[in-house]
């Protein structure tokens, strides 16, 4: 893999801005040619970027839960095969699930993963959460969430990866 020059850097953060502008607007933005930009660009999305998207306000399209669900696995306790063969059926399931949207494996507070995830309503959260706890009871000690209101929680800093641009 190649490695990042500056301008890749300053390319990728003007992608995290708004990814919706032209190679034209960015070469712009970027005092660079356009050619530079498109042939950039392919570099990064190729190596770095895992995909565009766009980042709706998440209450105001259907869903009112965020859920942060908090994991103690048993994928410490195995090692070779069988580990492998657990990380592979936990990846399947949360796969699985539309509504993960992260899931990542860690340290800290005594949990070794965290689970974030969108409902719909609250029973669609309970139904999650449920199915959560049965089907992963093999591989799952124990798992706690924290969860948010979307449509009337107050919100000090909407998600948005703009602000990792700003950080230089």
């Amino acid at each position: 893999m190649k490695d990042l020059k500056p301008i890749d850097y300053k390319l990728l953060f003007e992608l995290m801005k708004d990814s919706h502008r032209s190679d034209r607007q960015l070469a712009k933005a970027l005092g660079v040619s356009q050619p530079t930009v498109t042939r950039r660009r392919a570099m990064l999305e190729e190596n770095y970027i895992e995909g565009y998207t766009v980042i709706p306000k998440f209450g105001q399209i259907g869903f009112e839960i965020a859920a942060f669900t908090y994991v103690k696995s048993k994928l410490k306790q195995k090692s070779g095969a069988e580990r492998d063969d657990a990380v592979k059926k936990l990846k399947e399931w949360y796969t699985k699930q539309a509504n993960v949207i992260l899931f990542l494996e860690g340290r800290g507070m005594g949990w070794d993963a965290v689970c974030i995830s969108l409902h719909k309503n609250y029973p669609d959260f309970a139904e999650f959460i449920r199915a959560h706890d049965s089907e992963l009871a093999e591989w799952v000690i124990e798992s706690q969430t924290f969860h948010s209101d979307l449509k009337s929680g107050t919100v000090v800093k909407p998600f948005h990866l703009k602000y990792l641009a700003n950080s230089k």
